[in-house]
């Protein structure tokens, strides 16, 4: 692999064979616009592993069709994103030569791959069907399957569950071992893996520091303690689940479940990847079809004719990574904000002079302001 370099503003970013690189910085510094820049200057030697468009691993809307899937037609399993074809994009109607011996390294490569990655009982699924987590799983599987000499992912471990986190870093550190460039993106400082060698920090998309990576002495401390915060009094029930049992295709994610949730209380969903988290939440969220077969009360109501969709979703805020990846590119920060605006018959709302203030507030205590 040559060198690569790539003008950052009045500095130059160099990139050489062996070098693994961790880029860090603050929240808009620029971590997944450089990775983007990179991987489409030198789009014949990186292989891009980015997850905020989830949809790059589908031919269709992949968030329109998690819960629809049986309407669509082109579907494709997880094998059969990870063929010789799909990753080529080789047109089944295209002649090449038999090309024997890169089948032959790719066939071994996918084993290991697979394997690697857990995936193997997902090859038969829909990836329309795949949790957040095993998303990612799939979409780094298809990288890998590429082969190119450097691999740039962009925020890898978020979303990941503390197994999946040692199986991203085991396999990665593999990659390494085999003589892979790597270049990763991270938001925090215990996301940063043990074979990193060299460290770019961005600030407002410029680089402030670069060079070799020096391990911290200890881990650092984590100052955040979590404590059970029951309501003083007795509250309303705004969310109950009675006795959910839900199948997805051949999986049961919920059998028997029930839980009541009371004003004032917090509540953590935990469990690993594809346990149902997702989809417990599409159901809580009313963003699933489901939840009208489900024996949901929301503030105290199912859904139903005489209780309808956005009477209650007008009384509930979501903050999820389909929600991130549908986001309208086009419209501005502020619009954006409003776009939340509905009233209970799903109409959209202008904004009022104090909710316009209210935003601003926002905007300026999480540095979106300008």
């Amino acid at each position: 692999m040559k060198t690569l370099q790539l003008q950052i503003s009045d500095k130059t970013w160099h990139i050489h064979t062996g070098e693994q690189w961790i880029v860090t910085g603050p929240m808009n510094s620029g971590k997944s616009y450089l990775a983007r820049k990179l991987a489409n200057i030198f789009s014949d030697t990186i292989a891009l592993v980015t997850f905020s468009d989830q949809t790059t691993s589908t031919g269709s809307s992949w968030v329109e069709a998690r819960y629809h899937s049986s309407i669509e037609y082109d579907f494709r399993t997880v094998d059969e994103l990870l063929t010789y074809e799909a990753i080529h994009c080789i047109s089944p109607f295209e002649v090449r030569p038999p090309e024997k011996a890169e089948r032959a390294r790719f066939k071994k490569l996918h084993q290991w791959v697979v394997e690697a990655l857990h995936l193997t009982p997902l090859l038969d699924s829909w990836s329309v069907r795949l949790s957040n987590g095993e998303q990612r799983r799939l979409l780094l599987a298809r990288a890998i399957l590429k082969q190119m000499p450097i691999m740039i992912l962009d925020d890898p471990y978020a979303g990941l569950d503390e197994t999946m986190r040692h199986l991203l870093t085991d396999i990665l550190g593999t990659l390494v071992e085999q003589g892979k460039t790597l270049i990763l993106t991270v938001r925090n400082e215990d996301e940063i893996p043990p074979f990193i060698t060299h460290r770019l920090c961005l600030e407002d998309r410029e680089i402030r520091t670069q060079g070799v990576y020096q391990p911290p002495k200890a881990p650092p401390k984590n100052p955040l303690i979590i404590k059970k915060n029951p309501p003083s009094l007795p509250t309303p029930c705004v969310l109950k689940v009675n006795d959910l049992s839900l199948d997805i295709g051949t999986r049961t994610l919920f059998n028997g479940l029930s839980l009541e949730v009371h004003q004032g209380e917090h509540w953590l969903i935990s469990g690993p990847n594809g346990a149902g988290k997702t989809t417990l939440f599409s159901l809580i969220a009313c963003d699933n079809p489901f939840a009208y077969a489900c024996d949901i009360e929301y503030f105290g109501k199912r859904l139903g004719a005489n209780v309808p969709l956005w009477s209650i979703r007008s009384r509930i805020s979501c903050v999820s990574p389909e929600a991130q990846a549908l986001t309208d590119g086009s419209q501005t920060v502020e619009a954006a904000i409003y776009s939340a605006l509905y009233s209970a018959d799903g109409e959209r709302l202008a904004p009022t002079p104090k909710q316009r203030k209210h935003a601003r507030k926002l905007l300026t205590a999480l540095g979106l302001h300008e």
